[in-house]
């Protein structure tokens, strides 16, 4: 065991009292839903947020620097990351999109955020909220339009990893219905991972959501899978530790791939007032602490029967909390970062960092997320950096499952006939992004071609956007007899009828059609 882990586990009792071991309630997703199959658009389960796993869920944010002890600085290394080095004449490499200076960086790290919204990213406009995060963007190579291909965790990081929908695979991630209805992927499903390790990288998994592992198949093909419960911090040292023990070993041999999925910000939102100042200038909330778990979601599935001053208190109390998960999120990512650099692990890397989900603050009138797909839930982040990276923005539409394709044709490598995505920067004009869902509203799937998007849910429910003039997807543009909403169903409807028989015991979709 490498150093800076066994200072930390000496320390800290075997947690990190920055992450301290459990994950605040983050971890289930799972409301579990009785699902009587009515999919009514009205909330049909009790939201009784049981947790799958069985996890104690706990969390205490101490936030004390868990390098304490080794001589580390919590932010070596940064300064390293202002741009491209290496002699300027030397030639690019890459593609249109993703250019470097010399050659491709050989090694792979992943930093995945769960439930991260895209409008809580400096690249698109919350100022100071990211420090960190934001002298990545800075140099590195931004996806300005991203689409996730789902909106709750199994879902997204299947279809991500897999480079393909979950429909085009072939079977859908279940959060609602009875435990029977919940299916992993099958054993011999293909991922990144998958491929890569037949290119000769060896595969670390660190994850803090285990609804990304083994448990549910979306993790096949990496080498080493590690569940750790915690943050960023915690999550992300395990799986550098990992790495480093694998090196010492001999077990890495060509190239590496090291992917760390990071918990926080999940709800409930659980941090201390030094990262939520904003929770000081508002009236206390007269239910409790909604950084426990049970209280931040009675709350949530209390709203309805609330005054609009108690829903306004509310909001304002959710919205600072989610603010200080994302603070304390980055600082953590910062830290983390300083361990990566002292340990060598950024020199020939590329970093990619993409978010699984989103968050929803009632602007579709549900709190948290799998509920829909509007951009709350389903913008998706994607951003690339290496040390010899050329910096830059790329402003066309892309989808979660373009990563994979980008990533086999950047390293040169056979492209996968089951793989849909494009890699990107090559996909056609007029291309169709779809997502889908299963989740607390039942079937949801979305299509989006240029700047328009249609939301389908299973209930009947149809709306659209037009995304260049109405961003937020708050203006419903819906009209059955819109010639742009008959050609977007005409390509959304194969897919509704594709994900029909993966829904084991569910409901029959009502298509617009059909509705009176």
């Amino acid at each position: 065991m490498n150093t800076v882990l066994l200072t930390l586990l000496l320390a800290c009792g075997g947690k990190s009292s920055d992450d301290t071991a459990t994950d605040g309630g983050h971890d289930s997703d799972t409301d579990v839903d009785s699902d009587t199959d009515a999919d009514s658009d009205t909330d049909a389960d009790s939201d009784s947020d049981t947790d799958a796993d069985g996890d104690t869920d706990t969390d205490t944010d101490t936030d004390t620097d868990p390098t304490a002890g080794t001589g580390t600085s919590a932010h070596t290394g940064v300064t390293a990351i202002t741009g491209p080095t290496g002699d300027s004449t030397s030639q690019l490499v890459g593609s249109d999109v993703l250019k470097f200076v010399g050659e491709v960086p050989r090694n792979l790290l992943f930093l995945s955020i769960d439930t991260y919204r895209k409008d809580h990213l400096g690249a698109y406009g919350a100022v100071g909220m990211t420090p960190f995060l934001d002298t990545l963007t800075d140099a590195g190579v931004v996806m300005d339009d991203h689409i996730q291909c789902s909106n709750w965790t199994f879902g997204s990081t299947t279809c991500t990893l897999a480079g393909r929908t979950n429909v085009e695979r072939g079977h859908m991630p279940r959060l609602n219905g009875q435990s029977y209805q919940r299916l992993p992927v099958p054993k011999g499903t293909p991922f990144l991972a998958t491929w890569l390790a037949d290119a000769g990288f060896y595969n670390v998994m660190a994850c803090g959501n285990s609804w990304l592992s083994s448990t549910w198949g979306n993790t096949q093909g990496y080498h080493e899978e590690h569940r750790v419960n915690g943050g960023a911090l915690w999550v992300g040292t395990n799986g550098m530790e990992a790495l480093l023990d694998a090196q010492s070993r001999g077990d890495v041999t060509d190239r590496w791939f090291l992917h760390a999925h990071f918990l926080d910000p999940h709800a409930a939102y659980d941090v201390d007032a030094k990262w939520a100042p904003e929770i000081a200038k508002l009236d206390p909330w007269p239910g409790g602490d909604l950084t426990n778990r049970p209280t931040h979601y009675d709350a949530r599935d209390e709203w309805n029967s609330l005054t609009p001053d108690e829903q306004e208190l509310l909001e304002a109390h959710l919205r600072a909390l989610y603010a200080g998960e994302v603070r304390r999120m980055d600082s953590r990512i910062a830290d983390l970062w300083g361990l990566l650099e002292k340990n060598g692990l950024l020199d020939d890397t590329l970093v990619v960092v993409w978010n699984d989900h989103g968050e929803q603050f009632w602007e579709h009138d549900n709190q948290t997320h799998a509920y829909r797909l509007e951009r709350e839930e389903n913008d998706g982040i994607l951003f690339f950096w290496a040390k010899n990276i050329v910096p830059g923005r790329f402003e066309g539409t892309t989808s979660a499952i373009d990563l994979v394709p980008t990533l086999l044709d950047l390293y040169g490598l056979p492209m996968p006939p089951e793989v849909t995505g494009y890699p990107i920067g090559e996909a056609p004009a007029g291309r169709a992004i779809f997502a889908d869902a299963l989740g607390r509203r039942g079937g949801q799937q979305s299509i989006v071609v240029d700047k328009l998007k249609l939301t389908y849910g299973w209930s009947g429910t149809v709306r659209m956007y037009d995304r260049s003039t109405d961003p937020e997807e708050l203006v419903d543009l819906y009209d059955p007899k819109d010639p742009r909403v008959l050609d977007l169903w005409s390509q959304l409807e194969p897919m509704v009828d594709l994900m029909e028989p993966l829904v084991i015991g569910g409901p029959t979709p009502v298509h617009p059609a059909d509705l009176p």
